[in-house]
């Protein structure tokens, strides 16, 4: 009987590994911005989308997010980091995002706007 429950719990537990929430108590996305999540699959992909960041090229592995308060979101398999970013309104380029977080699977993320950090300041071009 414990056999069966143990492995009864760890197909619970592994049938859910691919979800994180993310609780954004920001007031964002709204009708003049919009916000994204951005995945990153290894330590060069990191480095990569910050690159394509700070030199203005398309930024990979984007997903928008369409509400505040807690979004379940699904982890794209082999996803090891992610980050948040936000655009104004005709912005080409994101105006701010966070740091790059681990995902730990089935965890709570929350997301206050002091997280956001304008874009020119995190890319080094800032004061």
């Amino acid at each position: 009987m414990k056999k069966l429950f143990l492995i009864f719990l760890f197909a619970i537990s592994s049938g859910f590994a691919d979800q994180i929430i993310l609780d954004n108590q920001t007031t964002y996305p709204s009708n003049d911005t919009k916000m994204a999540i951005q995945w990153a699959f290894s330590a060069k992909d990191v480095n990569d989308s910050n690159s394509a960041l700070k030199h203005g090229e398309k930024i990979p592995n984007i997903h928008s997010i369409k509400k505040s308060g807690n979004i379940q979101l699904s982890v794209p398999a082999g996803a090891e980091y992610f980050r948040i970013l936000m655009w104004s309104k005709g912005s080409s380029e994101p105006d701010f995002h966070t740091n790059w977080v681990e995902v730990v699977n089935q965890k709570e993320y929350r997301l206050q706007k002091d997280h956001l950090v304008p874009s020119v300041l995190m890319s080094g071009m800032g004061c």
